[in-house]
């Protein structure tokens, strides 16, 4: 197996390992060769170091992500609590008022019942009164006009 099969075909700078490179060294086998392949590891450990803390880097990330998520969320819900409870005060106060109001027009309705029931019995003595009279007055007419025929 050589060195292209082993890294999966690829090198840290994008290009692939092949037979190529290697044998394209000045001296196949000789010192140069391994220098160039402990170039090629070191440029492979550089790699994997950026990418390591990289990675550690986006990990810290997505932790600080979680815990605003997390903290969006608890203010979120605190808001929420919040509204519900001032929006279930606002409807008992509106529905107090309601009732309150609702007791207002029927003490109204009765007042104004007892006002009518009155004019009514105002109404009916007026006009037993005014009957009352016209017999009174016919009576004193006919009184009169006998009296003058006397």
């Amino acid at each position: 197996m050589h060195v292209g099969q082993r890294f999966g075909q690829a090198s840290p700078r994008g290009g692939a390992f092949d037979n190529q490179s290697i044998n394209s060294s000045p001296a196949v086998g000789g010192s140069d060769n391994t220098a160039h392949l402990k170039g090629k590891l070191n440029n492979l450990n550089d790699t994997v170091r950026q990418l390591q803390e990289q990675l550690n880097t986006h990990k810290k990330e997505v932790q600080i992500l979680r815990s605003e998520k997390e903290t969006l969320e608890s203010v979120l819900t605190m808001k929420q609590q919040d509204t519900r409870k001032a929006l279930t005060n606002e409807l008992h106060r509106v529905e107090e008022e309601i009732k309150r109001h609702y007791a207002n027009q029927k003490a109204e309705g009765t007042r104004l019942q007892q006002q009518v029931t009155q004019l009514k019995n105002d109404k009916t003595s007026l006009e037993k009164d005014i009957i009352r009279i016209q017999k009174r007055i016919e009576e004193l007419e006919l009184q009169i006009g006998h009296d003058e025929r006397q």
